[in-house]
């Protein structure tokens, strides 16, 4: 039925924490998967920048934009684009 997907990376998590101690409740970031009744999936995410935008860290701000990068590739050779 249903998945979560933990996505962390240490490199980016010790700059998390060293923008924003507050910010390590987010990690990892997530993607969650529902399959439907026809056997169709969705994926659903927040951008890190959603994500980490909350914390009013600039710092934070421009790795979370680095993620974001990341992310859009995730998504898109999860989805076959």
């Amino acid at each position: 039925g249903n998945l979560v997907v933990g996505v962390y990376r240490n490199d980016f998590a010790v700059r998390m924490l060293k923008a924003s101690v507050a910010a390590g409740i987010e990690a990892p970031l997530r993607f969650y998967v529902t399959e439907s009744a026809d056997g169709t999936a969705t994926l659903t995410y927040r951008l890190p920048s959603a994500v980490f935008g909350i914390y009013g860290s600039a710092e934070l701000d421009a790795m979370a934009k680095e993620l974001d990068a990341i992310w859009v590739r995730i998504v898109a050779q999860t989805v076959g684009g």
